[in-house]
């Protein structure tokens, strides 16, 4: 799945593998220019001004690529929960799937043995769906607050 980065000046489409380089690519930035600056800040010789300008033009640079770095961050952990989340569904939905067709050799193994099997009716059926949503919005609270703590 792709993520679509929208700036002023153009569009991009990134796939998670290339937001977590990208945010490796900046966090790597972001050290030289780090290193760059203790240089610049360690230097005792330099001019004054000349340093003034290299300190400012680092710490601007430091600053765009920080706000890079929390953008990239957000994006990189978006794309992780959105898969974490589509896979608990599926294992939910499985498990639905396994347990439905679980019920089904045992009522036929049931009905050999000449024992009425009543059918739910739509009733029941509902109360089981309002269940299932019930759990649904349960595991999706628990991932908030999983969200929540990560943070």
């Amino acid at each position: 799945m792709k993520i679509r980065l929208f700036s002023k000046k153009q569009k991009e489409e990134m796939t998670e593998q290339e937001v977590k380089k990208r945010l490796n690519v900046l966090k790597f930035q972001k050290e030289i220019i780090s290193d760059a600056l203790l240089r610049v800040y360690a230097m005792n010789d330099l001019d004054s001004e000349i340093k003034t300008n290299l300190i400012e033009k680092y710490k601007e640079e430091l600053k765009n690529i920080n706000r890079d770095i929390s953008k990239f961050s957000t994006l990189a952990e978006l794309k992780e929960l959105q898969s974490l989340r589509d896979q608990l569904v599926s294992l939910i939905n499985e498990k639905i799937a396994e347990i439905d067709r679980r019920l089904d050799e045992l009522k036929k193994e049931i009905e050999k043995y000449n024992i009425e099997v009543v059918k739910e009716s739509k009733e029941d059926k509902k109360e089981d769906k309002d269940e299932l949503d019930a759990l649904y919005e349960q595991v999706n609270l628990i991932l908030e607050k999983l969200e929540k703590i990560d943070a």
